[in-house]
């Protein structure tokens, strides 16, 4: 007998007791394990690039490059991409040359759509809020052209379809589909009906019998599905939607939605400033979540390899590289539940756990709370890396501080340190500090402070503690 691929993973799934329970739930892969070689697909997904072309500095791009946008191309040239999905928001300003800009990044990488073994990368691109309206938000426009008549010139929105033909190639189609090795795309540019890209995908399950077994085909849009078209979607479990225009940081697992019956995928952005957002987190925590020390440095996006039963979303960070934790891993076919549901990714997560002998440091210290602010005394929460399952990236921890008995304890939460970046380039060794007001800290002359690390899902693993002798602590 000829096992799939899936049948063998699950039995070396089984054999390391991360088995996928009947083929119907999804795994986050454990630290060894590569997925097998030569996928049907591969393609790499960016969104929210902004590129904003300088008219001051000494050519395009001179404040907001085009560097991370390059660096993404390159990696997903590197693993040898079928194609390419933009979710949006190209162009800053919505500007003709900020697209232009895009194009020479592109060409940079792939001349003429070429991989440099010859074949053909193709490019799924829709624009998106900035690229339309973009040139309307602030006075950046129209204080370098004040003439109305010359700024329409400037503008995408002017002629968006005849500058994308001339930019990219390529007709520009309000909705489209392409086939990239028999695996259906479906785009929607921004601000076009929902009804319109639903008819297409429709008129596709007639003709090509795409809702037919568990191959899988994709939807792009730079804003979220909504219900209508959610409703629509209902019949099609094997879709998977991608939308961009948040900003949110793919180090959190609960990027993934489900507002009908299949997967809908937030795609973080690969701005020039950096971006990420961490923010709408508290119900991870026991208290709201403090410290973002990288969320300005992240430039984020993902690698898709499709297979014969499975899907594989691995996240990267594009700035200083490397990925952001366990890939995605969907098995095809199990769709009840859906292997990428909140419940069935916490089965799979496990939970993330200090290594063995890892300690917990306090001591004092003098703080400014703000540059305009006196200092105050503090306690120093040293928090190593919570690194101890790789399975389960470290996003924040819930530090606990009980004092005298009957007191109540002082809950804190704080981000992990570095987990918007990859994996090895958290900053200070991934050592996360939080600094509590003396002022805040409980009665009592012994104070015990526990600490525990979370994953982005709320899974929560077991804590590490320090006992500190309140004179110890500079006093308030």
């Amino acid at each position: 007998m000829v096992l799939s691929r899936l049948d063998f993973l699950k039995g070396a799934l089984s054999a390391l007791g991360l088995g996928v329970l009947g083929g119907r739930r999804i795994f986050a892969a454990p630290p060894d394990w590569k997925p097998p070689a030569n996928p049907n697909l591969t393609f790499g997904i960016v969104s929210d690039t902004h590129l904003r072309t300088s008219h001051t500095g000494k050519g395009p791009g001179a404040n907001w490059p085009d560097k991370y946008f390059v660096a993404a191309l390159t990696y997903f040239r590197e693993q040898n991409v079928d194609a390419v999905m933009h979710c949006g928001d190209l162009a800053h300003r919505g500007l003709v040359r900020e697209l232009e800009f895009h194009a020479r990044a592109w060409n940079k990488v792939f001349p003429k759509n070429l991989a440099p073994d010859g074949h053909e990368v193709v490019k799924l691109f829709v624009n998106g809020n900035h690229d339309v309206e973009g040139s309307r938000y602030g006075d950046f426009v129209a204080n370098i052209y004040p003439d109305p008549a010359e700024r329409a010139k400037r503008v995408l929105a002017t002629d968006m379809a005849g500058h994308w033909q001339r930019i990219w190639g390529e007709p520009y189609e309000e909705v489209w589909h392409k086939e990239v090795k028999g695996y259906h795309f479906f785009g929607r540019h921004y601000g076009v009906t929902e009804t319109k890209v639903m008819g297409l995908v429709k008129e596709y399950a007639k003709k090509a019998g795409i809702a037919k077994g568990p191959k899988p085909f994709f939807l792009c849009s730079h804003v979220r599905s909504h219900a209508k078209l959610n409703r629509a979607l209902k019949p099609y479990r094997n879709a998977l939607n991608f939308f961009g225009h948040w900003h949110r940081s793919a180090a959190n697992w609960n990027n993934i939605y489900f507002w009908g019956t299949q997967p809908t995928i937030q795609v973080p952005s690969c701005e020039p400033r950096g971006s990420g957002a961490l923010g709408r987190d508290a119900y991870i925590a026991k208290a709201p979540l403090e410290g973002v020390e990288a969320v300005g440095k992240c430039r984020q996006g993902y690698l898709v390899k499709v297979y014969d039963d499975m899907v594989v979303i691995a996240r990267r960070e594009f700035g200083e590289g490397g990925s952001l934790g366990p890939d995605w891993i969907m098995p095809l076919g199990a769709y009840d539940p859906n292997p990428l549901s909140k419940d069935e990714l916490k089965k799979k997560i496990g939970e993330p756990q200090f290594k063995e002998g890892a300690k917990l440091a306090v001591g004092a210290a003098s703080v400014a709370p703000a540059p305009d602010k006196p200092p105050e005394a503090v306690a120093k929460v040293d928090v190593p890396l919570a690194d101890g399952n790789p399975e389960s990236r470290v996003y924040a921890y819930d530090v606990a501080v009980a004092g005298a008995e009957g007191e109540p304890k002082l809950f804190k939460s704080v981000y992990a340190a570095g987990c918007n970046m990859g994996i090895g380039h958290e900053p200070n060794g991934g050592m996360t500090t939080l600094n509590i007001p003396v002022r805040q800290l409980p009665k009592g002359d012994s104070l015990t402070f526990a600490v525990r690390p979370l994953s982005s899902l709320g899974t929560a693993g077991c804590p590490i503690s320090a006992v500190w002798r309140r004179d110890a602590l500079p006093s308030a």
